[in-house]
Parts: C-alpha cells; structure tokens; sequence
C-alpha cells in the first residue's frame, strides 16, 4: 500500500445531494515510467502544488468529521494571506473548491494515526 491514499471530497450543495469523492494512491517514482493499465482508473500527474494543511488523528469515519476537520483548517487561516489565497483560487477554478483528505496509515495501525486536510491554492509571483 502507498501512503498517502488521498481522497478529494467536493461537498454537496444541498441537503439531498450526496458530496462526491475521487480516490488516489502515490505511485512511487520507479513505477510511474509505464503504470498499469485497468479499467475506470487514470494517471493523475502533478506538477508543484501549495495547500494549506491541518494534521488531525484518528480513524477518518465520515464525511461530517472531516467537514468539521476542514471548517477549522479555513477557521485558522482566516485573516491570513491564505485565507485570501486559498479564496481566491476556489473563485477562479472550481476545481479547488474542494478539500483533500491524506490518510498516511495502514487500515491496521491502530495508534499515532495521522491524516491531513488540504485546501489547495495558487501562488502568485
């Protein structure tokens, strides 16, 4: 298993609409020349990339844990040059308004379990 699994969750946008997530997995550098062909699975390349990160720890066990886990990550950053930063690029890409959830843990370890939140964003020159 590659670490972290990163899921991005773009919340829904009322009541009865269910928020939708897209799941990674790291591939290690050695394995990215010719990955693995399968079906309803893409490669996803990055290039360099800013977020704004919140450690918690714990089991992730629902989408309300982890929406309360991304209000305080935007709670903190507010009235900060990434708070402006991390608006402005949801403003401009529709993309980036979700959050990014990164799981470091094996499903088996059990203790010191530790998972990130990302608001992705821009840098300006």
């Amino acid at each position: 298993m590659t670490a972290p699994v990163i899921t991005q969750v773009s919340p829904s946008d009322g009541p009865i609409c269910a928020s939708s997530f897209v799941v990674s997995f790291y591939v290690p550098k050695e394995n990215q020349a010719d990955p693995p062909p399968a079906q309803g699975i893409h490669v996803q390349k990055w290039n360099t990339k800013y977020a704004a990160v919140r450690q918690f720890s714990g089991f992730v066990s629902g989408d309300s844990e982890v929406g309360e886990e991304a209000a305080a990550l935007h709670d903190s950053l507010a009235g900060s040059i990434w708070s402006s930063a991390v608006d402005k690029s949801r403003a401009t890409d529709p993309t980036k308004s979700a959050y990014i959830v990164a799981q470091y843990n094996s499903p088996f370890e059990f203790e010191n379990r530790v998972n990130e939140i990302w608001m992705m964003f821009e840098m300006e020159d």
